[in-house]
This record gives structure tokens, C-alpha cells and sequence, in this order.
């Protein structure tokens, strides 16, 4: 790898560094037009460890999803120790140490007899490069623990 080549492969590592720091943050502010911009028009999300639901595919859905989840809950979503490697030049794969707090308004959690969940596993991602700028294409939510704390 020239040095050309590997100046370009850190700038695509920190943009996808950068893309998953706003993901979190977009997530957890609530922000629902720049949470749904992290995201190609094709996107999969794979939150049926949680769910049980198959995963689903397009904007849209993911943002019906997630907000069904979390828009009457206060989080946290924290990530680290990023895996990345790349497939091209304009699209890679990351895996993601992570762990989250969901805390629900009282009556507004949708699991029954739980107030709040604290889970640790993986976010196992695909992103594609379009127009210049890095997006998520998948993402597929692995838990190995939820801690429920009832109401």
C-alpha cells in the first residue's frame, strides 16, 4: 500500500468512526432527521434477537422501529474497540463493542413489567461510500446479556 492509498484508507476510518459517534448521538438526542441521514435508502436493520420481528429494510422502517422502541425513553448508547476492515474502496464491514441503557417514562415501556434494560454485545455493520460520504447499508444488533430492572 502507497502512501497515497494508506492516507485514504484512515480518512475512511475515521469517517466510519465518525458516522457510528453520530449514530449514538443522534440516537440518544432524538434527533430523527439526522439519524435517519446515517443511513443508505436500502438499509437493513437485524434487531430481531430483541424483537423477534424479521429485520427490515428502508429508512422508513428502521426509524418506525427504533422510535418505537426508544422515543419515550432516555438512553445511552455507548460504543468501542471498532473492528473495520474494508471489501473496496467504498464499502467495508466494523464490529462494534457496545452497550446501551434504555430507561422508559412510566406506562411507556414496551416490555411488560420493566422499567429500564441495560444490554452489552455487538453491533455487526456494512457500510457503503455514496456521493463521497460513508453510510450505514446494515446493521444487525448482537446481545449477549440484557439486564431488565421490572418497574
Amino acid at each position: 500500500m502507497d502512501a497515497t492509498q494508506t492516507l485514504q484508507t484512515l480518512l475512511a476510518l475515521d469517517n466510519i468512526r465518525s458516522l457510528k459517534a453520530r449514530y449514538c448521538r443522534m440516537l440518544d438526542t432524538k434527533d430523527w432527521a439526522g439519524f435517519a441521514a446515517l443511513f443508505t435508502q436500502d438499509a437493513v436493520m437485524d434487531v430481531s434477537q430483541d424483537t423477534g420481528n424479521p429485520p427490515i429494510t428502508g429508512i422508513p422502517a428502521i426509524l418506525s422501529q427504533v422510535r418505537f422502541a426508544v422515543d419515550d425513553a432516555a438512553t445511552s448508547h455507548q460504543v468501542h474497540t471498532p473492528e473495520i476492515t474494508f471489501d473496496g474502496p467504498d464499502s467495508a464491514q466494523g464490529v462494534w463493542a457496545m452497550q446501551d441503557r434504555v430507561v422508559w417514562q412510566p406506562g411507556k415501556s414496551p416490555i411488560p413489567g420493566v422499567a429500564s434494560i441495560t444490554g452489552y454485545g455487538q453491533y455487526h455493520e456494512s457500510y457503503r461510500r455514496e456521493g463521497g460520504e460513508w453510510k450505514i447499508a446494515a446493521l444487525r444488533l448482537s446481545r449477549f446479556q440484557v439486564d431488565m430492572h421490572p418497574v
